[in-house]
């Protein structure tokens, strides 16, 4: 498949790589977030709801992970190549499937019931959207900078590598 294949771009798309690394950032964040128990509602998507602090490890290592792959997308638009940001794109969608399913799917009712609190899924469905806009703004600037590199490309001379292989081919064929 196309997608899959490694690409290399001429310039890096300095919004993208921009993008990319504030996604990290907020990872990080989070991360540091869930390791010390902060629960700021834009740092921790289930902020409201009791949690155990085996939890919190598992996403905050979880989060640094995925803040890592974010910053090797960064450091991957900086060596001007694309293949980073199609798995994160693949990434950031199965994440907000997995929220999705969270919000919908996961008793709310219970948890406002044993630990009496007051529970609203409109925060919750509401970080689950920012996180779609950010995989969707991510996917809008990965398809404009593959084809502003496709349209670079082909109106680009031949690079001095390109044109000494091609004497290096015509020189060998008298040999």
């Amino acid at each position: 498949m196309d997608f899959f294949n490694k690409e290399h771009i001429k310039n890096s798309h300095k919004l993208l790589s921009w993008s990319l690394l504030f996604g990290a950032i907020y990872f990080f964040l989070i991360s540091f977030a869930h390791v010390f128990g902060f629960k700021i509602p834009i740092l921790f998507i289930y902020f409201n709801v009791p949690s155990y602090i085996y939890q919190d490890i598992i996403i905050a290592f979880l989060s640094f992970g995925f803040g890592m792959f974010l910053y090797a997308g960064y450091s991957s638009v900086k060596r001007n190549e694309l293949i980073t940001t199609k798995y994160i794109v693949i990434s950031g969608f199965a994440a907000v499937l997995g929220l999705m399913n969270i919000n919908l799917f996961t008793d709310f009712n219970y948890f406002e019931a044993e630990f009496n609190i007051k529970i609203s899924t409109f925060n919750f469905w509401s970080e689950t959207i920012f996180v779609l806009a950010y995989v969707l703004w991510v996917l809008f600037l990965y398809i404009s900078t593959k084809r502003n590199s496709e349209n670079k490309k082909e109106v680009m001379p031949p690079s001095i590598s390109e044109i000494s292989n091609n004497e290096q081919k015509e020189f060998t064929k008298f040999r």
